[in-house]
């Protein structure tokens, strides 16, 4: 018997493996690109009998692909790993955000690919690895761990002017006072908008959108920002009120029909 050992990516079916579909071949044709960027899934042995009768199994895997075939648009489906908070997101083609999901949930996944590869082969593929060993919880655990590098993305990914989003996260209250500055406020000489009337409205609208409550001061330091950068006004703290006691406020600054807003 003839003992081969075969790290081939697919281009060779029809040819070295007179047409037979072999593991790498299976993963090659759902995930073309991670493998052209990670090379392919397994290290396959191929043992040719002297009636030239042969037998593919993998026998080693390739890590850093399966890592990589949890994000792919051909099945809808992205997932990063959001470092700052050591957690995985995931979006899929019926969400509108990204999601946290557990590497466990991931694991499962990796399994489920394994399965449905082991189905689509002959007889002449060993299934022994695709169906035990590959699907072991020691290797599962290695492929997600892979993973937190291979599909790492940084605080930008999530920040308040990313197109991406995510439910719950602290981000959301910086979007939505942005949102806010951007189109719910307008110049006006004659007008003041104290920090107060401001957070006050702020409320509501968070409330309308299930966010949690944020703190006047974490609120106050973003919108002063944001008003200063949107437009060219400072927060001023010697504006006086009714009763001609100074407060923080914009000078020239209102919102458009806050009847409306705070109602």
């Amino acid at each position: 018997m003839q003992t081969t050992l075969e790290l081939n990516s697919g281009g060779g079916v029809g040819v070295r493996n007179e047409g037979k579909m072999t593991p790498n071949h299976y993963f090659q044709a759902k995930f073309p690109s991670q493998t052209e960027q990670f090379g392919p899934a397994f290290l396959e042995l191929r043992e040719t009998s002297i009636a030239d009768q042969y037998r593919i199994s993998p026998i080693s895997i390739n890590l850093d692909f399966f890592a990589a075939i949890f994000s792919d648009p051909s099945i809808s489906l992205s997932v990063v790993y959001f470092e700052p908070e050591m957690q995985f997101y995931y979006n899929s083609a019926f969400k509108l955000v990204y999601q946290p999901v557990s590497p466990e949930k991931l694991q499962n996944l990796y399994r489920g690919f394994l399965i449905k590869c082991a189905q689509a082969l002959n007889n002449e593929v060993n299934i022994f690895n695709l169906f035990h060993e590959f699907r072991s919880d020691k290797v599962a655990r290695q492929v997600t761990s892979r993973a937190k590098s291979v599909l790492a993305c940084d605080s930008a990914f999530f920040s308040a002017t990313s197109p991406y989003q995510r439910i719950c996260g602290p981000e959301l209250h910086e979007r939505l006072i942005r949102v806010v500055v951007e189109t719910m406020l307008e110049r006006s000489e004659s007008s003041c908008l104290t920090v107060t009337q401001a957070y006050q409205i702020f409320c509501k609208l968070s409330q309308q959108r299930s966010l949690n409550p944020m703190k006047r001061s974490m609120f106050k330091a973003t919108m002063q920002d944001l008003v200063k950068d949107v437009h060219g006004l400072g927060l001023r703290r010697d504006v006086p009120d009714q009763n001609n006691r100074q407060q923080e406020a914009w000078k020239g600054l209102k919102f458009v029909d806050v009847e409306v807003l705070g109602g």
